[in-house]
């Protein structure tokens, strides 16, 4: 597999992020999280914004227990345009909770 990519508002983005060399949620979330970092960065967006939810994080803010990772200055519903590209069937998958931010789940 390759990188994320997919069409926004603002053209083509590419997200530096292999699904395929995770194995577990918690480590796609970290890797997927610190993709964003890097892209919002060199987006001049703060990367200080784009912030990774651990489980007892994201149950405690009434969203199911996930990885999440949310960035609300990103690109128009960038977690929509990301969630099928970004999983690995049978092993984790990932879910938009709102058009930014994505869920990590272990399958």
């Amino acid at each position: 597999m390759s990188n994320i990519n997919y069409s926004s508002e603002f053209g083509k983005i590419e997200i530096d992020f292999d699904p395929s060399k995770y194995k577990t949620a918690a480590g796609a979330a970290k890797a997927f999280h610190k993709a964003l970092c890097k892209l919002a960065k060199a987006s001049g967006a703060n990367p200080d914004y784009v912030f990774l939810w651990s489980p007892t994080e994201t149950a405690s803010r009434h969203m199911g227990e996930c990885w999440k990772v949310c960035w609300e200055e990103g690109c128009f519903e960038w977690a929509i345009g990301t969630s099928d590209e970004c999983r690995r069937p049978g092993v984790w998958h990932t879910e938009p909770y709102y058009s930014f931010d994505l869920g990590f789940y272990q399958d």
